[in-house]
């Protein structure tokens, strides 16, 4: 999927629990919920929201990090996981994926 089909696929998904909303970031577009920022759609993919607390989950599932390159040329990691197989073909999967990030993301508000 193309970043507008992903972001037409998380409205739809994220319908049953609220509107979402979304604005331009350099890598894509970042998606919110009640203003809360828990997921992305970058290189068309979409990555949730990941914090300390949340990691194993994702690791269970084997989600991979967004990585960007520092100046330097060295690897970061941002605070992303890749979004299960499942996420983007079955609207219940999508949900409980966005809710680790939508939990990652009011823990990293109130910080």
């Amino acid at each position: 999927m193309n970043e507008e089909q992903l972001i037409s696929w998380v409205r739809k998904c994220m319908q049953p629990i609220g509107p979402i909303s979304t604005r331009p970031i350099m890598q894509g577009q970042a998606i919110y919920l009640e203003g809360v920022l828990f997921a992305c759609v970058a290189g068309e993919q979409l990555w949730f929201r990941t914090d300390d607390e949340s990691d194993l989950v994702w690791d269970a599932a084997g989600s991979e990090w967004l990585r960007g390159t520092k100046k330097d040329g060295s690897a970061t990691y941002e605070p992303y996981r890749s979004a299960p197989e499942s996420a983007y073909t079955d609207e219940k999967e999508m949900r409980k994926w966005a809710k680790q990030g939508m939990a990652a993301g009011r823990r990293a508000k109130k910080n």
